[in-house]
């Protein structure tokens, strides 16, 4: 274990406002908390609230992004924390016509949608071609896995009327990537679930092992899962090499990624938007906020609170980052960061890991390694670098 680490100096702002060493990649939404789906595993609470963020909120909030240095050229929004297409289509016109309307002429916003798709219509695909929008869905693979944690209230299934949504993307043209979350049920079939994406023509996949998190106490998955999971990803990678790469799957594509550019020094920590403030931000549909891992939003803990550290009505996001609260977080997570970067092999890849990870699985964000890193970081990226030293010596010889 490292020697006791003095606590970093307070975030102070520089020239423009802009807290130093920070700036903004994702801006989170809250359209509304509400989702017409009950997944088991879900971390969000309130998912049966119809409550909608007001067309006020929305200014308050853009207007607070865009008055500071935050966002330089590029700014993705997302759509998320609920089901975003549960609120009317129109809702999001308006929405996005204030939003163009605020920003600033030189910056450019992408939207971005995480949706499971059993809402997507006709008239939901034009609006996505029209604004260019990025669309993941969330699909488990094959109807048997997925319909065994994502379904109704009354209990259906909602594979049929996920894949109706993903049919109706695709005859639009619009690219779309999958979500998929890996239960203990799912470890024992990934040449189903591979056969099942390559088939359906999705070519981009991003596989969630099951997490403890919010309000998913618990996790099919613990410690005594880690070899499943590595066999779950080797044969994935066995599949993905055998098909020439057809099938882009985003744990191995992270890890070839920080290959090619060095795993070493701090580029894993630059790269890491979760532990830097005001990396990511997230914004509820009442206008409270918070930074780093965006599952921690709304969270109440023993010793802080409900996690935000504002509203965008009556605190200013910037001089948010000098309060106490704000101070305590950030001290905690940067020492987590520090023991990560003094012990950790991986350190180059993660960059100091989730906070969001470490306090749900650790009970603090000055902690370091998680079920999470290890099953979803590291397994990977051994996967990977085996695969190239192996074609590094059979070239050699």
């Amino acid at each position: 274990m490292p020697e006791a680490i003095a606590p970093p100096e307070p975030l102070r702002p520089i020239s423009g406002g802009r807290p130093e060493q920070s700036w903004l990649s994702l801006l989170i939404l809250q359209a509304s908390p509400f989702c017409n789906v009950n997944c088991d595993y879900c971390y969000l609470p309130g998912r049966t609230s119809r409550n909608r963020m007001s067309f006020e909120t929305l200014r308050a909030a853009v207007n607070q992004v865009f008055s500071t240095d935050l966002v330089s050229r590029e700014l993705t929004i997302v759509w998320h924390a609920g089901e975003p297409l549960a609120v009317p289509l129109e809702w999001y016109r308006e929405a996005f016509r204030i939003i163009e309307n605020t920003k600033p002429s030189h910056i450019q916003v992408r939207h971005s949608f995480q949706t499971n798709a059993t809402l997507i219509t006709e008239d939901w695909c034009r609006f996505f071609r029209e604004h260019r929008t990025c669309i993941g869905v969330s699909i488990d693979g094959p109807a048997d896995l997925h319909d065994l944690h994502r379904r109704t209230r009354s209990g259906r299934g909602t594979h049929a009327a996920a894949m109706r949504g993903v049919s109706a993307l695709q005859r639009h043209g619009i690219p779309v990537h999958v979500i998929s979350v890996v239960t203990r049920q799912a470890l024992s079939q990934p040449d189903a679930i591979y056969d099942f994406f390559r088939d359906a023509g999705l070519e981009e996949v991003g596989f969630n092992i099951e997490e403890q998190e919010g309000a998913n106490a618990s996790s099919s998955l613990t410690e005594p899962g880690t070899e499943l999971v590595r066999s779950f990803f080797s044969r994935l990678f066995e599949r993905q090499a055998a098909d020439g790469g057809k099938l882009r799957i985003r744990e191995f594509e992270n890890a070839r990624a920080h290959l090619l550019m060095g795993n070493g020094g701090s580029a894993g920590e630059l790269l890491n938007d979760q532990v830097r403030p005001f990396g990511i931000l997230s914004i509820d549909w009442e206008g409270n906020f918070a930074t780093y891992s965006p599952e921690l939003l709304g969270f109440n803990f023993p010793d802080l609170g409900k996690f935000a550290f504002g509203n965008v009505h009556n605190d200013n996001l910037l001089a948010a980052a000098q309060t106490v609260k704000f101070q305590k977080v950030l001290n905690a997570i940067q020492a987590g960061v520090t023991k990560c970067r003094e012990t950790c092999a991986f350190f180059g890849v993660c960059g100091g890991g989730s906070p969001g990870n470490k306090y749900f699985e650790n009970g603090s964000f000055d902690s370091m390694e998680t079920f999470y890193c290890r099953t979803s970081v590291q397994i990977p990226f051994e996967i990977v670098l085996r695969a190239i030293e192996s074609d590094r010596l059979g070239a050699g010889n």
